[in-house]
């Protein structure tokens, strides 16, 4: 039996993303994308390792919305390759609502979807984003309360 030690569900998402990784003579970007997002952190493929404990700033373009983020490399895996599976965790309380934030902007992009496919119709992000938060506001709200 395999015990579950997150505390934060991640969500199977590929999205582009820029990694700012601090060396010694300066940093060297890596474009890469999301394999999942969480509200505590995210994972990508790289295709240099990068030590743990490491300070990243993290650039992830979400349904055309760009987010920043500082984050901490928590685990960096041989993915085979010259590819390196990178586990990161969000900084700050700062960067985790701003993770929140994103997870709002994914789950209403698949919300968006789900309804042009239910009633195959195109809709407006914004019009489907005050659908969103009419309906899951309050839930997602007492959910996310620290």
């Amino acid at each position: 039996m395999v015990v579950e030690k997150r505390r934060y569900i991640r969500h199977p998402l590929n999205y582009p993303l820029r990694t700012f990784i601090r060396t010694e003579d300066g940093h060297k970007v890596v474009e890469s994308q999301s394999e999942n997002i969480g509200e505590g952190g995210l994972i990508f493929i790289s295709e240099y390792p990068v030590e743990i404990g490491s300070e990243l700033e993290i650039e992830l373009e979400v349904e055309g919305r760009i987010f920043k983020v500082q984050s901490r490399v928590v685990r960096c895996e041989n993915a085979g390759e010259n590819r390196y599976k990178i586990a990161v965790s969000f900084s700050s309380q700062n960067e985790y609502l701003k993770a929140r934030m994103m997870e709002q902007v994914v789950r209403i992009e698949m919300f968006k979807n789900r309804l042009e496919k239910r009633y195959n119709v195109k809709c407006k992000f914004a019009d489907v984003a005050k659908v969103w938060i009419d309906r899951y506001s309050r839930f997602f709200a007492g959910k996310y309360s620290q």
